[in-house]
């Protein structure tokens, strides 16, 4: 999927997230919608069920996602135009890069008549510490990307970052101005805001590195343009002068300074005798400057200018190939059950299998979670309620768990009991094992470990400090299932659903929790 296009995906996924009841985007446009990318795709069977939850989505998936966002999002821009610029906006502003780019080549050519004289310091200090300084940024590039071919976290670059996140603060301020005019659309935007900044982060610091690494390049370009445009009109004259050192040591010091520059411009350095010629002393010495210029430029295209020029092509080419084919959010497979599910033929029924774990859900605490399971996941699946796992058997199970269907699931779902405290032996055996198991042999699988409050609520009505007991056992579950990567989604499945033709802003806050707490391993 291009960039471009999942821009436009994730800004319709975030207004359907946030218009539950149809405000911005009626239901029937949606599914107008839904129907007619379901046509264009001109196949019978789009998308089958066990393929839909992999990352990244199927080809056919990822068009009807396009056609599907393109077609709503003309209707949302015919109402809202502000949100084309929003748009246009989160793709980047090409003219701030320019900018900056612009401001790089002012600076290098200030840096030639820094000093306001026609004299040239052969020892050049201004451009030997820009020369350091690039190569700490070498180091620094070597450095980060060796670490990143022995580590699967994404490097830092902070400054790069740092452009970036002022990217995101530039969209958001627009946002916000839109709150005044349409709260609920405000809103929605502030979702797509976030979520595109974390899909687009590799592209966003690669195109914020890409700038960096530019404005260095013109930097040094404006220097060497400076100093020959300077020496056209003015009689720029060479020498040097310090207090600690001599001709031999000067000549030594510049042996090492411009030797590529000399070998590459085939300007020969001198000899200390003629170093100890252009010192200047009292108002005497010095030499034209003709010859140094020419190894001052050199070094600075050799050190400055080619080096920051190839890292910048070497980032545009992998924005190129970003750009074209962007890596796909690993929520798009539930948005696209929900998107979709009222489509004939549009994919196959998937399967949710329920793993209750040392208790037994009654059949009011499964029918809620259907409820649940539904928004969240897409009504084109079929529910798979196991027996209960037996506390102690955790091993035994895991052992047997593609043989009693684990791997024709798309979703797992551990069932817990808020009531029992999570023990490292036996619930964390069983949530790691399950995790482990799906990355080893069902990657394509999502698993979410729900935990039922609804027991544990009803134990603790009678008692003193309820509340407190249980915001603690929250706690503790939370960070259990945490610490072993994974997020836990606490619900109380005794309490019944709210009635279907009323808006709750909890309920859509649990199937909120409820997808942010799907995991899947990662592709590899």
């Amino acid at each position: 999927m291009r960039e471009q296009v999942l821009r436009f995906v994730l800004l319709i996924k975030a207004i359907e997230d946030v218009d539950r009841a149809g405000t911005l985007l009626p239901a029937a446009e949606r599914q107008a919608a839904a129907r007619e990318a379901r046509r264009s795709s001109g196949n019978a069977n789009v998308v089958e069920a066990a393929g839909i939850e992999r990352t990244p989505l199927p080809k056919a998936a990822q068009r009807m996602l396009a056609a599907r966002a393109s077609t709503l999002l003309k209707q949302v821009v015919a109402r809202h135009p502000f949100v084309d610029t929003v748009l246009g906006v989160a793709g980047g502003t090409a003219w701030f890069s320019a900018l900056l780019v612009l401001l790089g080549l002012l600076f290098g050519l200030m840096l030639s008549a820094l000093d306001g004289t026609q004299r040239i310091n052969i020892l050049a200090p201004a451009l030997l510490g820009l020369v350091l300084w690039n190569l700490l940024v070498y180091a620094t590039v070597c450095v980060g990307w060796i670490r990143s071919c022995a580590s699967s976290s994404p490097r830092r670059r902070w400054l790069a970052g740092a452009i970036a996140r002022n990217a995101l603060a530039r969209l958001t301020r627009l946002i916000v101005k839109s709150a005044s005019f349409n709260a609920p659309l405000a809103e929605a935007l502030r979702r797509f805001a976030g979520e595109w900044y974390e899909a687009a982060k590799p592209l966003l610091l690669a195109r914020a590195a890409r700038v960096f690494h530019l404005c260095a390049a013109v930097l040094g370009i404006g220097l060497i343009a400076g100093l020959y445009l300077r020496g056209i009109a003015l009689d720029y004259q060479a020498g040097w002068e310090s207090t600690f050192l001599d001709a031999q040591q000067v000549h030594a010091l510049l042996s090492v300074i411009y030797a590529p520059a000399s070998a590459l411009s085939g300007v020969a350095l001198p000899d200390a005798g003629h170093i100890e010629l252009i010192r200047w002393h009292n108002g005497a010495g010095g030499e034209r400057a003709g010859a140094w210029i020419h190894l001052l430029a050199a070094s600075a295209a050799l050190f400055i200018v080619l080096p920051r020029l190839a890292l910048a092509l070497l980032l545009t080419l992998s924005i190129w190939r970003w750009s074209r084919q962007a890596p796909l959010p690993p929520a798009l497979g539930a948005y696209f059950r929900s998107a979709f599910n009222a489509v004939d033929s549009a994919l196959g029924r998937g399967i949710i299998m329920v793993l209750p774990y040392a208790y037994a859900p009654n059949a009011d605490s499964l029918a809620r979670l259907r409820t649940l399971l539904a928004p969240a996941l897409g009504e084109n699946f079929s529910l798979d309620v196991r027996a209960p796992v037996a506390y102690g058997d955790e091993e035994s199970f895991l052992q047997h768990l593609g043989d009693r269907g684990g791997g024709s699931a798309d979703v797992l779902v551990l069932l817990c009991n808020l009531a029992a405290t999570p023990e490292d032996e036996n619930h964390g055996a069983l949530i790691a094992g399950v995790r482990d198991w799906l990355t080893t042999s069902a990657r394509h699988a999502q698993l979410l470990v729900l935990v039922d409050a609804g027991p544990y609520a009803a134990r603790m009505a009678s008692q003193g400090g309820a509340q407190e007991r249980m915001a603690e056992r929250r706690r503790a579950w939370c960070e259990f299932v945490a610490a072993r990567g994974l997020s836990a989604c606490v619900v109380d499945l005794a309490t019944p659903a709210p009635p279907t033709d009323r808006t709750q802003p909890a309920e859509h806050a649990l199937v909120d929790q409820l997808r942010a707490a799907l995991w899947q391993a990662a592709a590899g």
